[in-house]
């Protein structure tokens, strides 16, 4: 599983080239309303955190759709979103 935070394009760009090459990646979660540190203790920041890694490690549905995919990263990378 791949999780991306909520921040700046050049931390985007790096995720989604390890997204683009390693076929391991089954799963992309991306945390909006993140900055660059998941586990922050802002807002639900880290129960929302805790419960896409524990979705993902008892290979339930995760709580967040599985974005962006293998052929949505170009438009991930030019909307900023």
């Amino acid at each position: 599983m791949l999780m991306i935070a909520e921040c700046s394009s050049q931390v985007r760009r790096w995720a989604t080239e390890i997204l683009a090459h390693d076929p391991a990646v089954r799963r992309t979660q991306v945390m909006p309303g993140v900055g660059h540190h998941m586990w922050n203790g802002l807002d639900d920041n880290n129960g929302r955190a805790a419960a896409v890694v524990t979705a993902f490690l008892r290979n339930k549905p995760a709580p967040l759709p599985d974005h962006p995919a293998r052929d949505e990263i170009p438009a991930f990378l030019r909307d900023h979103k």
